[in-house]
């Protein structure tokens, strides 16, 4: 491999041998969906409440709304939010206007999309000569300015001295969340006409397409490349994907691509009214990559939208098992399966079918496995499975293993990189075995790792045995570290004999 620019380079590798039997990270969550309102940038919300103020509450014409609920109702604590568009979308607009009727300055909607049409701007003279007072509406939906809400208001603002600090652009387009404010170059200091402005012209554009997820906005790249400049070990889930009116498959495969270079993982469920062998060839389709898996069946929850207190909707699980990863993440960490009696579905009412035996067995005998979401008595609905879509009898094989390797290599890179133009020699190599090695040996005691010693469960190794004089010369430091992670005791295997008295 070769070295253009200083940094940390990681790469991962089996041991040819295998490992005998024997303080976690939260990863912030993200979902890719369309939304009624809202930005286009990605966007970090930390509650319910938080995502209804920047991109609606519960909408039934954006199901995704309901799946974002579910994921901190189960306990994920910080989502980034990327709202998605086709390239149609249009942004709302007005011209404030002079008194001879030309067009002076623009208003335009931050973010594109019909909710841009409820805004509405009035303009009015300032406290100071010469200024003018700008405020910000938005329609309640109740007819009449009066009952509309009061979003922004610039006072004593100008429009033609680019060089004042009152200058409209300088001061609007900095902090508003909602508008940007051009002003025509032609604009020599002209009275505005004092009035009320309407934003019109915004639109939702096409449907969104599978396209507009893999070669966003014509990028060539896909829509998750928006999250790789956080540098955050992300749990994507990608509510309501799977509706699309065709290309499902490429764009889950773009976001487990993304996932596999970025330290991600991605969740994933099904349709509604799949049999299990429906179920087992729709994770089939998908890429063999231990960044994913896939969980099935829909469940009810209680309908807030519902008009009687017995109304169900039936939604996706992959926004409840994303917060359920977190939780796991916060509650045990990051190298606990998330399944088992402890992880039930909050706001789950049913699930949409029940299993045999034997559809059980397939589906986590299936080369794709299908993570089933099941009734358990004593326990309520909970998820029974934690295999990723890679089967190859590695470390690939569980969601909790694959986290974390995720979670390690994160905390590698973050570690050692005090090291970087550090002179390079014994010195340096004995500090980056001890922080290391102090890291490991913490992640072991809190149940990361395998092994009732230290060496039982992991080793470090930089010396001058891999660290030799040419790669010394070529600015390289080399460490080679291993680790025994955690297996899920996936099957209870009880002995069980009846004792004979003589």
């Amino acid at each position: 491999m070769a070295y253009s620019r200083p940094g940390v380079y990681l790469t991962e590798r089996l041991l040819p041998a295998t490992i005998p039997a024997g303080v976690s990270a939260d990863a912030a969550g993200a979902v890719v969906a369309t939304f009624a309102q809202g930005p286009e940038a990605v966007t970090r919300v930390i509650s319910w409440y938080e995502f209804t103020k920047y991109f609606g509450g519960y909408n039934a014409s954006y199901p995704a709304t309901f799946q974002v609920a579910a994921f901190f109702q189960n306990g994920g604590r910080e989502l980034y939010v990327k709202r998605l568009l086709a390239d149609d979308a249009e942004k709302a607009e007005t011209d404030l206007v002079d008194s001879g009727s030309a067009a002076q300055v623009n208003i335009q909607a931050k973010n594109a999309g019909t909710d841009g049409n409820n805004l509405r701007v009035v303009l009015s003279a300032g406290q100071v000569a010469s200024t003018y007072t700008l405020t910000l509406y938005k329609e309640s939906g109740v007819s009449g300015i009066s009952d509309d809400i009061l979003l922004e208001r610039y006072e004593n603002i100008v429009f033609d001295d680019d060089t004042s600090s009152d200058y409209a652009p300088t001061v609007i387009n900095i902090v508003s969340s909602n508008i940007i404010v051009s002003v025509e170059s032609g604009y020599a200091g002209q009275s505005l006409t004092s009035a009320t402005y309407p934003l019109t012209g915004g639109d939702n554009g096409s449907t969104v397409a599978s396209t507009d997820y893999t070669d966003y906005k014509g990028s060539g790249s896909s829509v998750f490349e928006d999250f790789s400049s956080f540098e955050r070990p992300f749990v994507l889930f990608l509510p309501f994907v799977n509706h699309l009116p065709s290309g499902e498959v490429s764009v889950v495969d773009a976001a487990t691509s993304w996932a596999e270079d970025n330290n991600g993982f991605v969740v994933l469920d099904t349709v509604e009214a799949l049999t299990v062998s429906q179920a087992i060839s729709a994770a089939a389709a998908f890429a063999d990559t231990s960044h994913a898996a896939v969980y099935y069946p829909n469940y009810y929850i209680a309908d807030p939208l519902g008009r009687g207190s017995g109304a169900l909707r039936l939604i996706g699980p992959a926004g409840a098992v994303a917060g359920l990863y977190l939780t796991t993440d916060a509650t045990r960490g990051v190298f606990k399966s998330p399944a088992g009696i402890t992880t039930s579905l909050l706001g789950a009412v049913a699930m949409e079918r029940t299993f045999t035996s034997t559809e059980l067995d397939s589906m986590n005998a299936s080369t794709s496995p299908v993570n089933p979401i099941r009734n358990v008595p004593g326990a309520g609905l909970v998820v029974m499975g934690a295999r990723t879509l890679k089967q190859d009898g590695t470390a690939n094989k569980y969601v909790n293993m694959r986290r974390s390797l995720i979670y390690i290599r994160k905390e590698l890179k973050n570690l050692t990189e005090f090291a970087i133009f550090e002179n390079n020699d014994e010195r340096l190599w004995a500090r980056i075995r001890t922080t290391i090695s102090v890291f490991l040996g913490e992640y072991r005691n809190q149940g990361g790792l395998r092994g009732g010693t230290d060496a039982q469960a992991f080793f470090v190794k930089c010396d001058a045995e891999n660290n030799t004089a040419a790669q010394i010369a070529n600015g390289e430091v080399h460490i080679q570290v291993g680790v025994a992670l955690q297996y899920p005791a996936e099957f209870i295997v009880i002995d069980l004999s009846q004792k004979t008295l003589n």
